[in-house]
């Protein structure tokens, strides 16, 4: 009986030990009010982004692109056949006229070309003109019904024979002889000369750069567009170029216009005006007034391997990441311009998309 009413003693101070030891850990009991956990069921996987909206550009916009001027005529010259460099009589910066011999090459192998073509030509010139004597010498003989008329189709037949040998003959003396001329480079335009590769004494391989030639009359400029801002750009545009020495402009003009390539400016030609007073080589800026078509505009944040040439982008829609490829176009503050399946009001994300996957759930935060 005592023992009893020990037990029922010590049961109240063990059970405010272990409500003590729940307090102290902070396990929260059932009667006890407790705070909800914010993250709903499942959310573990669900990757928190931050987003921002797609802007649309301005569609009628100036640009200004840096270049340097370069002449619009120019040549590296080379000679076709091998040899020793046996003359160059033009020196670095010499302006010369078209059509001036510029160097010339030794090539043993060249000039007995030339005196054998010639040697069969002559050989086959005068073979020619003997069948055509006897043929007129049998017609007349066959007109006074002295020979047998075979006889005169049979020198007939000699004489065409004879008459295709010599145009074979003056083809090949023909070959020969341009071959020969190979050996000496003219100034295939009126310039100066800008570069010279090799001196006399030298040897040459075929194809092997000899000397450069430039027009400086003629200039034009390369600049290189980005990405959609030359939707409406056409050949004759107008084109304000300035020299960075001193301020001086000139109105030049779009001459052509290349082809876009994934990832790559698009370049253009500018041709100034002929006989402008500037130089090759000097630093410039083009300004081109141009109307662009619809260009997007997002935070720098959002681009994933920019300048990689496989540059995009994370679109939110519906909770789920998409992937958009885009090319890059230029800077306006901290967002850049971008071409690809993306449209005005479109959600980017900008943050939180290191290892995003295509299609991954994505909760935005506020």
């Amino acid at each position: 009986m005592h023992r009893h009413r020990l037990l029922s003693a010590r049961l109240p101070c063990a059970a405010l030990a272990v409500l003590g030891l729940l307090f102290a850990t902070g396990v929260s009991i059932g009667c006890t009010p407790g705070t909800a956990d914010p993250t709903p069921p499942g959310s573990a996987t669900v990757r928190p982004v931050e987003v921002a909206e797609v802007e649309r550009a301005p569609a009628a916009e100036g640009l200004r692109l840096p270049g340097t001027l370069r002449a619009s005529q120019r040549a590296r010259l080379a000679f076709f056949h091998a040899g020793v460099l046996a003359a160059r009589p033009v020196r670095l910066g010499q302006q010369v006229a078209a059509g001036e011999r510029l160097a010339s090459l030794r090539n043993p192998s060249l000039q007995p070309g030339v005196l054998a073509a010639e040697a069969a030509e002559r050989e086959a010139r005068e073979t020619a003109a003997q069948l055509e004597r006897d043929v007129e010498r049998l017609e007349e003989l066959a007109a006074r019904q002295l020979i047998a008329e075979e006889e005169v189709e049979r020198a007939r037949s000699r004489r065409d024979g004879a008459r295709e040998a010599l145009a074979r003959a003056q083809a090949t003396l023909a070959d020969a002889r341009d071959q020969f001329a190979e050996a000496s480079l003219r100034a295939p335009f009126a310039g100066v000369i800008t570069d010279v590769h090799v001196e006399p004494g030298d040897f040459v391989a075929a194809g092997q750069p000899v000397l450069d030639i430039v027009d400086p009359q003629r200039l034009e400029l390369r600049l290189e567009l980005p990405a959609g801002w030359a939707t409406n750009l056409r050949p004759g545009q107008a084109v304000r170029v300035q020299r960075l020495a001193d301020g001086a402009a000139v109105q030049a003009v779009v001459r052509e216009i290349g082809g876009a390539a994934p990832g790559r400016a698009l370049p253009i030609l500018v041709a100034l005006p002929e006989a402008t007073p500037w130089a090759p080589g000097e630093p410039v800026h083009a300004f081109l007034e141009i109307t662009r078509s619809e260009i997007l505009l997002v935070p720098m944040a959002a681009i994933i391997d920019p300048g990689t040439g496989n540059s995009r982008v994370f679109r939110v829609r519906e909770n789920r990441a998409e992937r958009i490829a885009v090319q890059l176009g230029a800077l306006q503050g901290d967002r850049v311009g971008v071409v690809g399946e993306l449209a005005p009001g479109d959600t980017v994300i900008v943050a939180g998309h290191a290892m995003l996957l295509d299609g991954e759930a994505v909760r935005i935060l506020p």
